[in-house]
């Protein structure tokens, strides 16, 4: 299944096959183990491996793709009565202490699925992945072919993760680019995934190359996210943001903290004036979570950047990390904010990752931790039913325990409706898309008439059925009009239409999953062209996976080197 930013001239040619998961097997020529990707294709199941003597090998391993995926998904039903840990399947993950990548069974206790490993130097170690296990098993159900890159950046030759760049063998291509402008910040996030040095502001020259790169790489990106450090730390970040603003990107958000927006009036009207969209961190209302999360007090400038957003109608992503014990208890208070005010497109929670300077510190239990169902439970309680539980499922486009979401039909009366609560999306998965809102692409097209057709048929049994038929004929309209439209102007129009909701979990030492960064993304475009999938980077290239001072992998690369700021 194409995401949403496919569409291209030329077109990004799709992958030939479609992941699905990990499993352990032998080299055909060789017998050497070693760890392949399960994919389905022509109908079949094939392991394809990277043997470290022979090269590339496959092996078919199912005549019938169909049956061969439901006896996998039978696996992760737990027999009635059993009394300790199911297994279900196996993948690599990493030992936290030495962070080698190890073998990692993946088994449900107690319907919560837990990931236990064994170092050979370390000893053995668990972690939880996921709250609910029933959805966990049925995510790999959304499972889709992914879409290739026009050029990949690096030619896989000892296999995942050492070859990243992207690799020829990586599953999907850059939804998400996010460019770290600066390694300089205005806080000291007790949760930073990153490791500040207060060092580096990117050349525009350099950033010009990257861009450059992506769309050599990808021919068109939605969106493309300046990041840092605090990108507004960038003494020329308007002109970093005006390189960004080409006809190839339709949208060029700027992830920022808010303090220099809220206070800084010109800032924020040249942004206006630019069309940037914003990507606000918002982990809170008080006081005490600010400072536990952000290491201060920040609701005098939460407050001050959510007024200037409103004032001047900036179009605004909210960015959630949520945290168990933490900020848990306002989860629905920012569902109840974003649902609130037109210029919140979309709402971001991120189960926070223990890794990186603050985040690799940051005190946690392995075990007891939020993950992607345990802040659906969250949303679906703290705002009795508003958005629900069964209103969420996984994304395709990236590996499916990546990311949750739910698109929401904007009504007339500028309230919102969960598209669950009228469309069948294992029917019509095709509007499952890595996108602020749905997208005008001729699938979304095809699927809101056929949606239409099927809500028409019955309406009356549907909870504000006409007011939901008529949204969605407006958005039939104003989306897809008989004149066309530029690719901003149909992210516009697309923006009057929904929002959305995503859950997205980055992985961290406990529950890295090397299955999962094959079919990554979310990617850190390099100085060097490389394009690096976003926890593998996190984890081996950038250091600071345990904290400051963490070494790298021994495959690892540094991030990009520029000149000291003095």
């Amino acid at each position: 299944m194409d995401c949403t930013s496919c569409d291209t001239v030329p077109p990004r040619p799709d992958r030939p096959h479609t992941f699905i998961a990990h499993a352990q097997d032998t080299c055909p020529t060789c017998a050497l183990a070693g760890e392949a990707r399960v994919v389905l294709r022509d109908g079949k199941v094939v392991h394809l491996l990277r043997c470290t003597t022979c090269g590339p090998q496959e092996r078919e391993v199912h005549a019938n793709a169909q049956t061969w995926m439901q006896e996998f998904l039978a696996k992760g039903v737990v027999p009635a009565g059993l009394v300790g840990d199911h297994l279900f399947k196996h993948t690599t993950s990493t030992c936290p202490k030495c962070l080698a990548l190890v073998k990692a069974d993946v088994v449900i206790r107690k319907d919560r699925v837990f990931f236990l490993k064994d170092c050979v130097r370390c000893g053995p170690s668990e972690a939880l992945v996921s709250e609910d296990a029933s959805y966990y098993v049925k995510a790999y159900s959304f499972a889709r072919a992914g879409t290739q890159p026009l050029i990949f950046r690096n030619t896989a030759e000892h296999g995942c993760p050492t070859d990243c760049g992207t690799c020829d063998d990586h599953e999907q291509h850059t939804c998400l680019p996010i460019v770290e402008v600066t390694d300089h910040c205005n806080l000291e996030c007790p949760i930073c995934i990153v490791d500040n040095n207060y060092s580096k502001h990117m050349e525009p020259a350099t950033f010009q190359k990257i861009v450059d790169g992506l769309v050599e790489a990808e021919g068109v990106c939605e969106t493309i996210a300046l990041s840092g450090g605090e990108p507004t730390s960038h003494p020329q970040i308007l002109e970093l943001l005006k390189i960004a603003c080409r006809p190839e990107i339709g949208r060029v958000v700027l992830i920022t903290n808010g303090i220099r927006l809220g206070k800084d009036r010109e800032l924020a009207q040249a942004l206006k004036e630019m069309g940037i969209y914003i990507g606000l961190q918002l982990d809170g209302f008080t006081a005490e979570v600010h400072t536990k999360i952000r290491g201060k007090d920040l609701v005098k400038e939460k407050e001050a950047a959510l007024q200037m957003i409103e004032e001047l109608d900036l179009p605004t992503q909210l960015i959630f990390v949520a945290t168990r014990g933490v900020n848990d208890h306002q989860i629905g208070q920012v569902v109840e904010l974003f649902l609130s005010k037109p210029q919140f497109l979309s709402l971001n929670f991120q189960p926070v990752a223990y890794t990186g300077h603050g985040g690799g510190t940051f005190v946690h239990d392995p075990n007891d931790r939020l993950t992607i169902p345990g802040v659906i439970r969250h949303i679906d309680a703290q705002t009795g039913g508003k958005v629900g539980y069964t209103d969420f499922f996984p994304l395709p486009c990236s590996h499916p325990q990546c990311v949750s979401l739910t698109y929401l039909l904007r009504l007339d009366d500028g309230t919102s409706v969960p598209f669950a609560r009228f469309v069948d999306f294992e029917k019509h998965a095709t509007l499952l898309r890595s996108s602020a809102t749905l997208p005008a692409t001729p699938e979304v097209e095809d699927a809101l008439a056929d949606v239409i057709h099927e809500v028409f048929a019955r309406q009356d049994e549907i909870e504000r059925g006409p007011e939901i038929l008529a949204a969605l004929r407006r958005c039939l309209d104003e989306m897809f009009p008989q004149k066309p439209l530029s690719a901003r102007d149909q992210f516009r129009a697309s923006e009057r239409q929904s929002k959305s909701i995503f859950l997205h979990h980055y992985m961290d030492r406990h529950d890295f999953d090397l299955e999962r960064l094959r079919k990554c993304c979310h990617h850190y475009p390099q100085i060097d062209g490389k394009i690096m999938p976003a926890c593998g980077f996190n984890m081996f290239h950038r250091g600071a996976a345990k904290g400051p001072e963490t070494p790298r992998a021994k495959f690892g690369r540094a991030p990009f080197s520029l000149p000291v700021i003095t």
